[in-house]
């Protein structure tokens, strides 16, 4: 089941980047190449719902252990341990898995609020700004502009139980490999039958996901 919710969140990205692509061409608004100032901020917020394909895909190709220990080594960081300065030469503005980044990841300097009369308004860049200089709200083609408050709801309303509760990114990715790797575990884990019947299974799931098991098998270098 946590599979065709990864795939649903990422059905939903898609839309929203073709959102974005489209209110970007439109508007004139791109983002300085080799930037990636929004991945060092410290405020980033994501739902566990919104890393889940990131978890697969870490699992998939044999990240998740590695990334699951640096998470809990250092609990208290607050910029997003995805971020690379070496990935913002590469397209990429600094995120290690850009095409499993998050939802204000994708929106960020593209996307708007309404305001109190409920007009959108875009939620700038400062460093976008910087370099476009001044914009002039009424002429951006705000009809085709993505909310945050409507793409957010959109996630929520996929699996209300993981995509409401946003928290710090980092805590975000730990929850969602833990969630991943809980179900691959006890997906594919096989438990002893005895004599009568009964099994080695648990009663209850574990806490964290077992490693290696859950793992794909490692690549050769």
């Amino acid at each position: 089941m946590l599979q065709e919710f990864a795939h649903r969140v990422m059905v939903l990205y898609g839309e929203l980047d073709r959102q974005v692509a489209v209110f970007s061409a439109a508007s004139g608004l791109h983002c300085p190449q080799g930037c990636g100032d929004c991945c060092r901020s410290e405020k980033v917020e994501a739902t566990v719902l919104e890393m889940l394909p990131l978890a697969f895909h870490l699992f998939r190709t044999s990240q998740a252990e590695l990334l699951v220990k640096r998470l809990e080594k250092d609990p208290e960081v607050k910029q997003c341990l995805l971020y690379r300065a070496d990935f913002c030469l590469q397209g990429m503005w600094g995120c290690s898995q850009y095409l499993h980044r998050g939802l204000v990841c994708r929106l960020f300097g593209f996307a708007g609020n309404r305001d109190r009369t409920g007009k959108p308004q875009l939620a700038r860049c400062r460093v976008m700004k910087s370099v476009e200089g001044p914009v002039v709200e009424e002429h951006l083609p705000v009809g085709m502009m993505p909310l945050f408050s409507e793409a957010g709801m959109r996630i929520t309303t996929l699996n209300p139980t993981l995509g409401t509760d946003r928290l710090p990114i980092n805590r975000a990715i730990l929850y969602s490999l833990y969630k991943v790797g809980i179900y691959l575990d006890m997906k594919h884990m096989k438990y002893a039958e005895h004599p009568d019947g009964s099994t080695d299974k648990p009663t209850s799931p574990p806490s964290k996901p077992f490693f290696p098991s859950s793992a794909a098998p490692r690549r050769a270098a």
